[in-house]
């Protein structure tokens, strides 16, 4: 357990992992609104594969207008994650 507390902590650490979970503690968002924040597809891919594969962040599927859309949506995990940043 201790091994992948430090793990995640590496890997949230790393630039921009930790602002995208700061930026969907507000509400789940597509690919395209986190682009605006990681501007190269392959780095923001990587960053959220990262994040998924530790539970901080999940896809979801939600239908919008007629047509279903992938969110991704940070978890309860995710969320106990930058609580304990905060008090660091």
């Amino acid at each position: 357990m201790k091994d992948e507390k430090l793990e995640i902590l590496q890997i949230v650490l790393k630039p921009y992992t930790l602002g995208i979970l700061r930026t969907l503690t507000d509400k789940p968002m597509r690919y395209g609104d986190l682009k605006k924040q990681v501007k190269n597809d392959r780095t923001l891919s990587l960053k959220l594969s990262a994040l998924q594969d530790h539970g901080l962040i999940k896809m979801v599927h939600v239908k919008d207008n007629g047509k279903y859309v992938n969110l991704y949506e940070i978890t309860n995990k995710g969320k106990s994650i930058l609580e304990g940043l905060k008090r660091i």
